[in-house]
């Protein structure tokens, strides 16, 4: 009898501690906060209304227990974190998007446009702006400061200067020759950047009006140059690599 006693009692014991293991798991492990309420976490963690942005992807990371949430406004790109147990925020990143309008963000402004942002690239290099091509001049953020990107060509170089919008410094500057073109005479033949703008648009069945580019750059690489262009419509990203004397497009990428 006794031998039966402490058996039924080990087997009590066994159960409980089952029992209570459970209980443990749920309480740690259930998912608690559903998707809808991580997104309103995240929402409101950021200091945006659903209402203005545009959700790229929502992502259930079972191993670290969270919802990873991406989204975007006119100005930034934000990507969320959020324990979907707790719905505490375990991470949190803010870029500014590539295509933002920046003088266009409520109450982020800068100190300079883009026309002054182009009269000190080319103070800076002593070119007038009939002697140059540019391929690239946006908003970006480098270092923790707001800078201009302002990207150019001549007959010899190709010249890249980020300007900061606040103090109007040159704070990096690059230039380059034209790799094996400087004795080529097509060099004088590019067919330009708006033609190359034409041309992907085109392509793309779009009007200039639909879209703003991020990217618009004559690359010269082993005796060949190319404009690279990038642009976003209708949350898609379109990146093509065109021929920069023939107007042949010889990549073409388009994804979220």
């Amino acid at each position: 009898m006794k031998k039966w006693k402490i058996y039924g009692i080990l087997i009590t014991v066994l159960l409980v501690l089952v029992l209570i293991g459970f209980a443990l798991y749920f309480f740690l492990f259930r998912e608690s906060i559903t998707e809808v309420e991580a997104q309103n976490i995240a929402y409101q963690y950021a200091g945006v209304s659903a209402s203005n942005i545009t959700i790229l992807s929502i992502q259930k990371d079972r191993e670290d227990r969270e919802y990873e949430i991406r989204f975007y406004d006119d100005m930034y790109e934000y990507e969320v974190d959020v324990n979907y147990n707790s719905g505490r925020v375990s991470n949190f990143e803010k870029d500014l998007r590539d295509n933002a309008n920046i003088n266009q963000g409520g109450n982020t402004t800068v100190s300079m446009g883009e026309e002054e942002a182009r009269s000190i690239a080319l103070q800076r290099v002593g070119k007038n702006q009939d002697e140059v091509t540019f391929t690239r001049v946006r908003i970006d953020r480098e270092n923790g400061i707001t800078v201009y990107d302002v990207y150019f060509y001549d007959n010899e170089k190709e010249y890249e200067l980020s300007i900061d919008v606040d103090t109007k410094e040159v704070v990096s500057y690059k230039e380059d020759y034209l790799t094996g073109m400087g004795n080529n005479p097509e060099t004088t033949n590019y067919i330009g950047a708006d033609k190359a703008k034409e041309i992907v648009l085109n392509h793309a069945g779009l009007s200039s009006s639909n879209v703003r580019f991020s990217k618009v750059e004559l690359d010269v690489d082993y005796h060949m140059a190319t404009y690279e262009l990038e642009f976003y419509y209708n949350y898609f990203e379109y990146d093509y690599e065109i021929d920069a004397i023939t107007g042949e497009i010889l990549k073409y990428e388009r994804g979220r």
